[in-house]
């Protein structure tokens, strides 16, 4: 008997301790940064220790770099030139020395997560970059640019040249073979905000006549003109997502989601907001498909106008109510660069009530009196103090627990020629699984069970092809 009662006591120990420590577990959450290479933080060797150790001070646990900016890198790439605004050695990787120090623990800091933060269609005139190599896309792709209505060149991509896609989707997987990056964040992922409208390329427009049977110049409100636009963007998205999976499975996709104006009124969905009709970005759906794992909200608001404080709380009870949709991972955005200090802590303990992670622009001006007190970047006091009253202790950052054992299946629809099909459905026999190709014919079924499936997709040479879905892998059907 008295054996039996140690061995029983020890027991109750043993779980007594293992409950204690599952409740001294911190919950993984998002609290991030933008630290743009427009100032400085990243472009100079020195910067980056500096920059790292602020976040750790914060208890921030994740770094979003701006790696890619008017169509130049802060990385070694073989697709687009170097950055004219480094300031380091000729042969100095920023993207290298980045991901080496935020990674580094043997000091007894966090580990920081590095997200790649790639702004995509926003290129500029390059005019800065005439003659470097590789040749910059203004003068290698001219036709690649998008257009107003009336034909004026606007210096944003096109989302509806197939080849813009091609071109990203390779310098992504090209930074990812490279670099240990956590994850690709997307910036400018939609149409340039232009009260005329855009994405009047020729190229795009030829693709919308042949596949609508139209020959107008549609009007920029015309929603079969402004469907087409929002699925070219979404089609990029989805197209980025395969590249992790395929390169870097491990990384996770964010992306910048703008929250122009204020959110949903009573009786509206999102589909009635700025985000989706002027710029065709539907980071809604984007969470709800599974083509993104983290929706890292900007939508700065003003805390100090009671109504921009309003549309923030608005939009921040959106985006929780999203995350438990979708089961992604929705972050409120904070714009310290307009906010006093009061104020963007406000803003962070309301993202806490919602229980929603963080991401704040930026870090060179993290607060609004920044530039009248010189406190900039890591000088600022800012950091000291929201370690010490938001973020008391680390946490990590999640994981994309969500697509464990799920596979994919992406491949290309092309005809008898080999000639890309353009927006073709596609669907797997006796699922309700369907998509539309691109205008590269690429097409991606992601979040998949494993087993055996059979590819419906009439008039392309994978029509009634099987295909094995493996858990976490890319299978690829006529590459």
């Amino acid at each position: 008997m008295p054996r039996l009662f140690v061995s029983f006591s020890l027991l109750l120990g043993f779980l007594f301790t293992s409950c204690a420590t599952l409740a001294d577990e911190p919950t993984p959450e998002v609290r991030a940064v933008w630290v743009a290479s427009l100032a400085p933080g990243i472009r100079a060797p020195e910067e980056i220790p500096l920059t790292v150790d602020a976040l750790r001070r914060a208890n921030l646990n994740t770094l979003i770099a701006q790696i890619r900016r008017q169509g130049m890198v802060y990385f070694q790439s073989d697709l687009e030139p170097r950055a004219t605004s480094i300031e380091g050695p000729a042969d100095w990787d920023p993207l290298a020395q980045i991901v080496e120090e935020a990674h580094d623990t043997s000091g007894g800091g966090q580990r920081l997560d590095v997200h790649a933060w790639f702004n995509v269609y926003a290129l500029g005139s390059q005019q800065h970059l005439a003659g470097a190599t590789p040749t910059p896309i203004a003068e290698a792709h001219p036709e690649w640019y998008t257009r107003s209505p009336s034909g004026e060149v606007l210096t944003f991509l096109d989302p509806g040249v197939p080849e813009v896609t091609e071109h990203f989707a390779a310098l992504v997987a090209e930074c990812l073979d490279r670099y240990e990056v956590d994850g690709v964040n997307l910036d400018f992922v939609r149409y340039t905000e232009d009260e005329g409208g855009a994405g009047y390329n020729p190229i795009a427009l030829e693709r919308f006549h042949r596949l609508t049977g139209r020959t107008d110049i549609p009007a920029n409100r015309d929603p079969e003109w402004s469907a087409f636009r929002r699925d070219q963007v979404t089609a990029l998205v989805r197209r980025t997502m395969v590249t992790i999976l395929e390169h870097r499975p491990e990384a996770m996709l964010s992306v910048c989601a703008v929250g122009f104006g204020g959110p949903p009124r009573p009786g509206q969905t999102f589909e009635d907001t700025s985000p989706y009709i002027q710029v065709h970005q539907d980071w809604v759906g984007w969470a709800r498909a599974g083509i993104a794992d983290v929706v890292t909200r900007m939508g700065y608001k003003r805390e100090h106008v009671p109504q921009q404080a309003a549309d923030y709380r608005g939009w921040g009870d959106l985006s929780r109510a999203l995350q438990d949709e979708s089961g992604r991972i929705i972050t409120m955005g904070i714009g310290g660069y307009f906010n006093e200090p009061e104020g963007v802590l406000n803003q962070y303990r309301e993202a806490q009530a919602r229980g929603l992670g963080t991401t704040l622009f930026s870090y060179h001006r993290p607060q609004g009196d920044a530039e009248e007190t010189g406190l900039l970047g890591p000088r600022s006091p800012f950091w000291d103090t929201l370690g010490r009253e938001i973020y008391t202790e680390p946490v990590p950052p999640p994981d994309p627990t969500w697509r464990e054992g799920l596979g994919t299946i992406a491949g290309f629809l092309r005809d008898e020629n080999g000639d890309p099909l353009d927006t073709v459905e596609v669907s797997l026999m006796d699922t309700d699984h369907v998509t539309r190709s691109d205008g590269s014919g690429f097409f991606a079924f992601l979040n998949l069970e494993p087993g055996e499936c059979v590819i419906l997709a009439p008039g392309s040479t994978v029509d009634g092809e099987s295909a094995t879905v493996s858990a976490n892998e890319v299978t690829w059907v006529n590459r």
